[in-house]
């Protein structure tokens, strides 16, 4: 009997053994076929899932707490992934996430050419691209050394290379052309002005340049005082890209002033002459509406003598002599303004002890105030809304009060 249990013991733990054995087997099997042991994606995947790691199909899986990677960062990760099984409960497999860069990187050039001076600074590599889009840094360097100070045509290459190795290649032409000869000006003589008188110095000047199709020209005028008489210097300077300069110099007379007939022609004449000095390139309506406000603010000294109604006997009185009353102010303005197609329109003041006048403006934003006046406090009312001016007024003694049933909206 006591052989018996013996046997029997030995039978059972025999076979717990080999159940042992058996699961142990199956865990290990399972663990290995679960999971892949390297798991290979490009630089920059915005996510990388587990599931990616998997041959199939397990809802359980996960990756654990101390498997921390970034799947933008090139690099290896050594990342843990547990799941859950039958009897065994939460088990774990290692992998390894290999994170390549095996993507060039993508390139945008500033320019399609370049053309250049020998006297000008020669170009890096950097100066030539617009933009790098890339997971990782790049470095931006040309094939090989260019002489940028030599005449000549060639093809420059620009070589954009990443972290892992990665080029881009992009070829640039380039032209380098020698200038040593200046600019030429056109149109120089002696000139003659009255006092007073508006002066455009710029007038019948042309600068023309063998290579350069736009040279600049600047006007020297610190010796001339228009205002007295006398003989002064006046210096042209042209200069073109490849710093070439010329200078011109010439006279110019001021005599006594002389007075001339206000007729819409020479009034018109007078008008561009200002307009010449003070409009630039690329003003829009409202800076150069600016400019004409200022030219009338700092260059008609304002004058108490009696007013002058007629439009252009007023504003030659304004832009010949350079002084006269908010009439002779206002109606300068808008002699400026309507010879730059701005739309304008006179206002007047509610006359009390005094009369007042300025105009109205529209850009295409809507009627705005303008009066081209200092006023007593030194206050400058330019593009001002109406309840701004009311605001103003109000507070002034009503300067200017007016009528609005005669005028449009204003803003």
């Amino acid at each position: 009997m006591k052989k018996k249990s013996i046997v029997i013991l030995v039978i059972i733990l025999l076979l717990i053994i080999i159940s042992l054995g058996v699961g142990l087997f199956i865990f290990y099997n399972t663990k290995s076929d679960l999971v892949y042991s390297e798991v290979y994606v490009e630089a920059g995947t915005s996510d990388c899932d587990v599931t990616e790691f998997l041959k199939r199909g397990e809802p359980t899986a996960h990756f654990t707490k101390d498997s921390e990677f970034d799947p933008r960062v090139p690099g290896d990760y050594e990342l843990k992934i547990a799941w859950e099984m039958p009897v065994f409960g939460t088990v774990t497999d290692k992998t390894i996430l290999h994170v390549q860069d095996t993507v060039a990187p993508e390139v945008q050039l500033a320019t399609d050419s370049v053309d250049m001076y020998v006297t000008a600074q020669a170009p890096s590599a950097a100066d030539l691209v617009e933009s790098v889009n890339d997971v990782t840094n790049c470095t931006i360097d040309f094939a090989e050394e260019y002489d940028f100070t030599k005449e000549g045509e060639f093809e420059a290459s620009i070589v954009v290379t990443d972290e892992a190795g990665n080029q881009t290649v992009c070829t640039v032409p380039c032209k380098v052309i020698e200038d040593n000869t200046p600019p030429e000006i056109k149109g120089v003589e002696p000139l003659q002005f009255a006092q007073g008188d508006a002066v455009s110095f710029k007038k019948n000047i042309e600068v023309v340049d063998d290579k350069d199709e736009n040279p600049t020209l600047e006007v020297d005028n610190s010796e001339v005082n228009v205002d007295k008489r006398g003989v002064y210097n006046l210096t042209y300077i042209a200069r073109d890209a490849a710093g070439n300069e010329t200078k011109k110099t010439t006279t110019v007379k001021i005599v006594s002033a002389k007075i001339s007939e206000a007729t819409e022609e020479n009034v018109n004449a007078l008008a561009d002459a200002v307009l010449a000095d003070i409009i630039k390139d690329g003003m829009d309506q409202k800076a150069q509406a600016k400019a004409v406000f200022n030219w009338v603010v700092n260059n008609i000294t304002y004058s108490e003598t009696a007013g002058i109604d007629d439009l252009y006997s007023a504003a030659y009185k304004g832009m010949y002599y350079h002084v006269g009353d908010c009439t002779v102010k206002q109606k300068t303005a808008e002699v400026l303004l309507n010879r730059l197609g701005i739309k304008n329109m006179e206002i007047e003041k509610i006359r009390d002890t005094r009369g007042h006048y300025w105009l109205l403006i529209d850009i295409g934003e809507g009627w705005y105030h303008y009066d081209p006046n200092l006023q007593l406090d030194g206050t400058l009312i330019f593009y001002w809304h109406d309840a701004d001016l009311w605001a103003y007024s109000n507070a002034h003694k009503n300067t200017h009060n007016y009528d609005p049933s005669k005028y449009p909206t204003i803003q």
